[in-house]
């Protein structure tokens, strides 16, 4: 799937804590082994996409630094040494000592302290050993992507989604033990929102309820209600878009039957890659009712109609032609495409990003159920 810059929940590092001497604040300290030459040791706040720096820190004789920040419901703060090291901790109700290298991305990172910032130090544990994973099936599929070896691809293919959906497994059981540690937040990054919407809201809901003013817990919390919106089983959200002609077109037309509505674009080569199942979908099913109705993230109109052209897609297109500023962007929460959902007859999603074979599957159980 082709995706936009930028993380679900949070791209983050690592870290720990100690205990509080004051109820009321939490020390932050720490030493950097190696400090550079110039520059600055920040501590930010982090929530999401946002980070408000809150603190300059200095070393003293000693290379040592401390602060101190009130305590409260446990949130994502970010240590940044002279912009050649960060990582991120969790700060709650416990004081943290963190020894850092302070001159090498990949240097020396220990943080002690609290349960939480050990628990976050799991998780990134498993993402690290994840995208070594990763390096090396991407090394051996390129390698057969060369020597045109498409069996041997097919095979990675398999044993890679395999690999994920034992990841997932491990992962629940992960955040099961850990809960209700917000470090599980950045656990939420190895699942699928359209596909583990309900798990993730479960999560959610727990955290919301352990830490009603934690700001995390809350970004959290609403990034689910807002995906509700768009869950299975919810009422799709009806839109109006132009035709190439300039024919308004609208979702809500298309009651009354079942409707593919087909997120894409003539530059994403995974899109079109898909466009051919797609194509034999809607010939096999479209007699029996069957509709599509393609939107298009393109920005240049003739790109668009050419695609159409080129991979026969032969149901009705719509765009404004705004790219990733379209409304419809934002009002589907489309972080990338290829995307779709499947809406039925009253209007309600009943599947989302079917491909492939599951795609042939899903439409076979419905018409072959009605006749």
């Amino acid at each position: 799937m082709l995706k936009r810059l930028g993380t679900f929940v949070l791209a983050i590092a690592v870290l720990a804590a100690c205990e509080t001497k004051d109820e009321n604040t939490v020390t932050i300290s720490g030493t950097v082994e190696n400090p550079a030459g110039s520059g600055v040791i920040t501590l930010a706040k982090i929530a999401g996409q946002k980070r408000e720096v809150l603190d300059t820190l200095y070393l003293d004789a000693k290379n040592t630094f401390s602060t101190s920040i009130p305590s409260g419901s446990p949130e994502f703060y970010q240590l940044n040494f002279y912009n050649k090291q960060a990582t991120t901790i969790i700060v709650g109700k416990e004081d943290i000592s963190v020894v850092a290298d302070g001159s090498d991305r990949q240097g020396k990172m220990e943080v002690t302290g609290s349960e939480d910032n050990e628990k976050l130090q799991e998780i990134m544990d498993i993402v690290q050993k994840q995208n070594e994973e990763m390096q090396s099936i991407n090394q051996k599929f390129m390698q057969a992507r060369q020597n045109k070896d498409e069996e041997t691809m097919k095979n990675i293919q398999d044993d890679f989604m395999i690999m994920q959906e034992q990841l997932q497994e491990r992962i629940k059981k992960k955040v099961e033990a850990m809960m209700p540690s917000i470090a599980v937040v950045q656990a939420m990054n190895f699942f699928d929102p359209n596909e583990d919407f309900a798990y993730m809201k479960s999560v959610s809901d727990e955290l919301i309820e352990e830490y009603p003013d934690s700001e995390m817990a809350q970004m959290f919390n609403q990034q689910m209600t807002d995906l509700a919106r768009l869950a299975v089983g919810a009422t799709a959200p009806d839109f109006t878009l132009p035709t190439p002609e300039g024919d308004s077109v609208s979702l809500s037309d298309y009651k009354g039957g079942y409707v593919l509505v087909d997120f894409w674009a003539a530059w994403c080569k995974p899109c079109r890659a898909e466009n051919p199942n797609v194509v034999a979908a809607y010939n096999k099913f479209h007699e029996q009712g069957f509709e599509i109705l393609g939107v298009s993230l393109d920005r240049k109109k003739e790109d668009w109609l050419r695609a159409i052209e080129s991979d026969n897609l032969a149901w009705t297109h719509v765009s404004d032609l705004k790219y990733w500023q379209s409304s419809i962007v934002k009002d589907y929460k489309i972080t990338g495409i290829p995307f779709s959902i499947l809406v039925d007859p009253e209007g309600k999603i009943i599947a989302k990003n079917l491909r492939g074979e599951r795609l042939h599957e899903k439409l076979g159980e419905i018409y072959d159920t009605e006749g």
